[in-house]
């Protein structure tokens, strides 16, 4: 048993002995220790250490938890003045704690806000009537660099030794806000294809009555010529309705993709056959340009046929005056691209914004959905397609297909990209 003379007691800060230790030393003097502390008074400084190593402990705890919170955690005072700052905050806002402790809070409020917090929390100094302490509210904040971003955000306050102090626990909802905005347009979109479908079964039949009956007039004798103009721009008006239809369909009930292997060199073979004699009739000259030598890979034909099919066709329409169309095909990394360039007037720059979205259209007698489907079908494919178009130097359109078999995300809604 180690004896207190034998620790060297003058080296400690305090000692609490209670007249134990030192009870059975000769020759040991209390006298000669400043440091020793004996009897009751000893017993109690040890259970009021114990208690503050507790109290030391807890508080640590809280501070790990508050500071180590993902979520932003701010306190200020009742001069508006922070005086605590997590490190959620810290990667909330951008600035670190020893920035913005000390600081008022319009540190990271922006401009149309300040006014507002300034004024409730003045009211609430003199009216301590709560209209927003203890309720979720979305707000909007303010990095440091000056971006301005969306923030759930709850108040509480605690009132201590008379003074008042308010803490906001705040959550970027950035990322929450434009899930909330795909899910609206996605229920908007069914809404709107529910609605569409309808009316495309409703309109089909009549259409082919209409059509049909326009066709065999114009076959039968005895019109004379204004009549049959007027028959051919009735079946002619009937064709692009039904064309419409046709579209307005595919769209809302798009068929899943039926992919197998294949050459898409030869589907493109097969597109510019369709459209040789509408490229002699417009003055248009067709250039192939191979990249590189294309692999096999995975894909619907009919489907990619069909994205080809659009992809010149508007082409065709941009260039009245005639031009050229250019075809490229090409191995990128891990996916086969096909581009078509014209060399029309390219896309407006809301245009080229909007090009993808359903019912957009530049065409006087356009749906704005052929674009649209060609993107859920490269959607459907695990690729994707995109358009560039410098102001004033025609438009390419490209797509790619992975050159493995792939499938898009679960959850995933299409999306076209517009590089222009």
């Amino acid at each position: 048993m180690n004896l207190l003379p034998d620790l060297h007691p003058e080296g400690f800060d305090l000692i609490l002995d209670g007249q134990f230790l030192t009870a059975g030393i000769v020759d040991f003097s209390p006298d000669r220790l400043d440091n020793l502390i004996t009897g009751p008074a000893a017993r109690f400084l040890k259970a009021l250490a114990c208690q503050l190593q507790e109290l030391r402990q807890k508080q640590e705890i809280n501070a790990g938890v508050i500071m180590g919170a993902t979520d932003g955690l701010i306190t200020i005072n009742s001069d508006h003045v922070i005086i605590g700052y997590n490190h959620g905050a810290e990667q909330m806002f951008g600035y670190s704690r020893t920035e913005a402790l000390g600081q008022d809070l319009k540190l990271i409020i922006p401009p149309p806000f300040r006014d507002v917090h300034a004024d409730f929390l003045r009211r609430y100094l003199a009216t301590r009537e709560a209209h927003v302490l203890g309720r979720q509210r979305r707000l909007t904040a303010r990095r440091r660099d000056g971006r301005e971003f969306p923030l759930s955000i709850s108040f509480s306050v605690a009132e201590i030794q008379d003074n008042l102090y308010f803490t906001a626990i705040m959550r970027d909802i950035t990322e929450y806000e434009a899930m909330e905005a795909r899910v609206l347009q996605s229920e908007r979109l069914a809404a709107v294809g529910s609605t569409v479908a309808h009316i495309a079964h409703e309109i089909k039949n009549p259409l082919l009555i209409i059509g049909g009956f326009a066709r065999q007039l114009l076959k039968a004798p005895g019109f004379d010529d204004p009549a049959r103009r007027k028959l051919s721009m009735i079946a002619e008006e009937v064709s692009h309705l039904e064309e419409m239809v046709a579209e307005m369909r595919d769209f809302v009930r798009h068929p899943a993709a039926q992919k197998r292997p294949g050459q898409v060199t030869a589907l493109v073979d097969e597109a510019l056959e369709m459209f040789q004699d509408t490229f002699k009739e417009h003055n248009i000259q067709v250039r192939r340009v191979e990249e590189t030598p294309l692999p096999p890979v995975p894909f619907d034909p009919k489907q990619v046929h069909q994205v080809l099919i659009n992809l010149l066709k508007n082409a065709v329409e941009a260039m009245d005056q005639g031009g050229e169309i250019t075809i490229t095909t090409r191995v990128r990394e891990d996916k086969v691209e096909i581009s078509v360039s014209d060399t029309g007037a390219g896309l407006a720059p809301e245009a080229a914004e909007n090009i993808f979205q359903p019912y957009f259209t530049t065409k006087e007698k356009g749906t704005g959905l052929g674009l649209a489907i060609c993107q859920n079908i490269m959607t459907e494919h695990g690729g994707c397609i995109f358009a560039d178009s410098p102001p004033g130097r025609g438009a390419t359109f490209t797509i790619q297909l992975p050159l493995h078999e792939t499938s898009p995300a679960a959850g995933e809604s299409p999306a076209g990209e517009s590089r222009g």
